[in-house]
């Protein structure tokens, strides 16, 4: 295996490139990551020193499904797909471990995907409370970090659903007054264009100029 560096921010791969290596974590932090339509970044996992990513390029060599971003300087061993299906055949230690991760992955995933569709289910039919309370669990302890940022990132985007449910509110509410106060002055118009209130009006006027002319008698 070889030895990589990264500096701060520096991109070691991209979503897309080849998958032709895996790669161990041996100082600093990784972030996974991908983006959605917008191009607005969503974290996927933040890895720490020991860990691991990148498996299964070695399987598949299909493209990178996300992009990973050194936090701090990083130093990480680099093992090529090449020389992993070389020696994958002469090694049954190495074979029983590809297996072991593959089916660790498997497990993590189907976990990962039932939770956020369950979160996604409750978000869509907009009963917030019970995934607002599960995503301050996930994010109050320490351990599946790729679940930890996810639940940040459904926080967010639970945030702006309401802060623009609310602002629909609010802009309805306002709307429903301009209408009333529209209703109002018209319901106004249509008394004071009335027959039996322009009578009403002249007979104030003629009887403020009697006043008057007495007054002047």
């Amino acid at each position: 295996m070889r030895a990589v560096t990264l500096s701060d921010g520096e991109v070691l791969f991209r979503r897309g490139d080849p998958g032709d290596a895996f790669y161990i974590i041996e100082q600093g932090q990784i972030r996974i990551v991908t983006y959605d339509a917008a191009d607005q970044e969503i974290a996927l996992n933040l890895l720490g020193a020991g860990e691991s990513f990148g498996e299964l390029a070695l399987v598949d060599g299909q493209p990178r499904s996300a992009s990973a971003i050194a936090v701090g300087e990083c130093q990480l061993l680099c093992l090529r797909r090449e020389t992993f299906l070389a020696r994958l055949h002469a090694s049954p230690l190495l074979n029983q471990w590809t297996i072991q991760l593959l089916s660790d992955r498997a497990r993590h995933m189907t976990d990962f995907v039932e939770r956020l569709g369950f979160w996604l289910h409750q978000i869509v039919v907009g009963d917030y409370q019970p995934v607002i309370a599960a995503l301050a669990h996930v994010q109050n302890q320490e351990g599946d970090r790729a679940l930890i940022a996810a639940a940040a990132s459904f926080q967010a985007a639970i945030d702006a659903i309401r802060a623009r449910e609310e602002r629909l509110r609010r802009e309805l509410r306002e709307l429903r007054l301009e209408v009333d106060e529209d209703a109002r002055q018209q319901e106004v118009n249509q008394i004071a264009q009335a027959d039996y209130f322009q009578s009403l009006l002249q007979f104030s006027q003629q009887y403020r100029r009697d006043l008057l002319s007495e007054r002047r008698d």
